[in-house]
């Protein structure tokens, strides 16, 4: 028997199967958050909670967020809590990040001009940095965590066949092959043994979405709708970015050219999803969420800057647009997955 490599990893930094589209969810809400509360500001004119002394700022409402999801984090032993501390924690984060001008101000100006570029900068450290955690390929040791993770979420009646699936296939990918490996992997594939499933209403209703879009994906008419969808909307947004920043005649200031600079580079990612699509759906769509995460991130940001009714509509539809993209790839993933698993005899 080949004896498996185990990386020198510190035991803290065993992580998740689903570390990255957990960290996604939070940067996602984190900016949504941070434009979101900017928007109801200027709609409402900017109320204050308090009266002529006291005046309690949003940031305080995100710590309060954040600490919601710490305490989540450190209470309670379910598993898909983890999506659930994700979102309250990136939204908490993005009320309190917003505040970034009153912080590194003498006078607390809320108003500071590069306040928008510095929560740019924020965010983007913080993507490369959860990219930087992706990176490495998990090992034996981390595929034994994740899979003990499945057999918890088993013990209450939340384990897919997808996630029972993806649990086993990452054991023998890493090659996990100890004593506790092989009574967890066999715990795992006598489905006999394990409890039934009793998803909630949201995993219902996400199952339900995946499997219809799953039935839509057998035809070729729905395969050649979203090549022309994302070409279309490649193409729009560079066209809709160029235009917003030459109605003076000319690009100007850094707000504009990252607006321009970003709606390219997002077209030319989704052109390249364009390219693999006939071939290889999944990297199709992980190209074009690579584009969508650069709209996000950069584009929506800094045209709310400039315009913000535009900013916020683009941000709600990139959005919306995201989730949609990252049911298409789980239900891809899922079923690939299951395909792979030997039929019980």
């Amino acid at each position: 028997m080949t004896e498996v490599r185990r990386l020198h990893v510190p035991r803290f930094a065993f992580r998740s199967a689903d570390v990255g589209r957990r960290l996604d969810l939070f940067l996602v809400c984190a900016v949504g958050s941070v434009i979101g509360n900017r928007v109801f500001l200027i709609v409402t004119g900017y109320p204050q909670l308090g009266n002529g002394t006291l005046h309690i700022s949003h940031a305080i409402w995100g710590a309060l967020m954040m600490a919601v999801a710490i305490i989540f984090a450190l209470s309670f032993l379910a598993p898909n809590n983890r999506t659930f501390i994700a979102f309250i924690g990136g939204c908490g984060f993005g009320w309190f990040i917003d505040e970034l001008g009153k912080f590194i101000t003498r006078d607390g100006n809320y108003f500071f001009q590069p306040t928008i570029a510095l929560i740019y900068i924020v965010f983007i450290a913080m993507y490369l940095v959860f990219r930087g955690i992706q990176r490495r390929d998990l090992g034996p040791d981390e595929a034994l965590l994740n899979a003990l993770e499945a057999l918890k979420s088993a013990a209450i009646g939340e384990l897919s066949e997808p996630r029972r699936a993806a649990s086993l296939a990452l054991l023998d990918r890493t090659g996990a092959d100890d004593a506790l490996a092989r009574q967890v992997r066999m715990l795992l594939a006598d489905e006999d043994c394990l409890p039934a499933p009793n998803p909630n209403r949201f995993e219902r209703w996400g199952h339900l979405v995946r499997t219809a879009y799953l039935g839509l994906a057998q035809h070729e008419w729905f395969r050649r709708l979203l090549t022309w969808w994302f070409a279309v909307y490649a193409v729009a947004a560079v066209a809709a970015a160029v235009l917003l920043s030459l109605d003076h005649n000319a690009i100007e200031g850094f707000e504009e050219w990252a607006v321009t600079l970003s709606s390219i580079v997002a077209g030319l990612l989704m052109l390249f999803g364009l390219l693999r699509i006939r071939h290889d759906r999944v990297a199709a769509y992980r190209w074009f969420e690579r584009g969508i995460l650069v709209q996000i991130f950069v584009t929506q940001v800094f045209e709310f800057a400039q315009e913000q009714l535009a900013g916020v509509l683009g941000l709600a539809f990139n959005l919306l647009l995201w989730v949609a993209l990252r049911s298409m790839i789980r239900a891809e993933v899922e079923q690939e997955l299951v395909e792979r698993q030997p039929v019980a005899s």
